[in-house]
């Protein structure tokens, strides 16, 4: 008698999907890995943008529901930053973040211009968050909403916009790298609770055993 296949197990790591216009972005060893990253792996994000081009990084469905960072209140945020190294421009590379609230919607740009600090060989972290998981943030740290306010995190945020929460729609995070010509890595990308550093599931890191930004 022949037996049904077995159901695939469920899905347990957040996968990283990429979106290239008129660039290139995908794992890499050319750039190597951040001197911060203790997975052991030599790989990092390669984003090249030629003269008009840019290319970002998201989760969507299943993978960024596991992410878990979209219906949390920006006070609630434990866990947001990256590692780049090589291009570095005024608002590239950043993440871009979605809310909704009483206020309307916002979007809140975190750049590496504006929050990092320099490690070695080039790599510098940008830590956005200041919790009790992820206690401190980059130095000089500013991140900016679209209406040109700044804030010293993501929580300190909050204070501005208690009841904002990070929606979907249009998008709830982007990593985006869109000023050109540029050639960025970016390594130890986190987002409330996980941490990519390579591709496949070996590089995706859960932040609630081990370290992420």
């Amino acid at each position: 008698m022949l037996m049904a296949p077995s159901a695939s197990a469920a899905q347990t790591k957040p996968h990283l999907s990429f979106v290239k216009g008129g660039a290139t972005i995908s794992f890499s060893m050319e750039g190597g890995s951040s001197p911060d990253d203790t997975t052991g792996n030599t790989q990092s994000i390669r984003i090249n943008a030629p003269a008009g081009g840019g290319a970002s990084a998201y989760t969507y469905g299943t993978d960024e529901t596991l992410v878990a960072i979209r219906g949390l209140k920006l006070s609630q945020i434990t866990h947001l930053g990256f590692d780049s190294k090589g291009y570095l421009g005024a608002g590239a590379p950043r993440i871009s973040l979605g809310t909704t609230g009483p206020l309307g919607d916002h979007t809140f740009f975190l750049s590496a211009s504006s929050c990092n600090d320099a490690t070695s060989d080039g790599w510098r972290t940008s830590d956005f968050s200041d919790s009790a998981q992820s206690p401190g943030t980059s130095t000089g740290c500013l991140i900016s909403d679209q209406s040109g306010n700044t804030f010293t995190s993501i929580q300190a945020a909050a204070i501005m916009y208690p009841d904002d929460v990070v929606v979907s729609n249009p998008n709830d995070w982007f990593l985006i790298v869109d000023e050109s010509p540029s050639l960025t890595y970016v390594d130890r990308l986190t987002v409330q609770n996980w941490m990519w550093t390579r591709g496949g599931d070996p590089g995706i890191v859960n932040c609630n055993v081990g370290t992420c930004i």
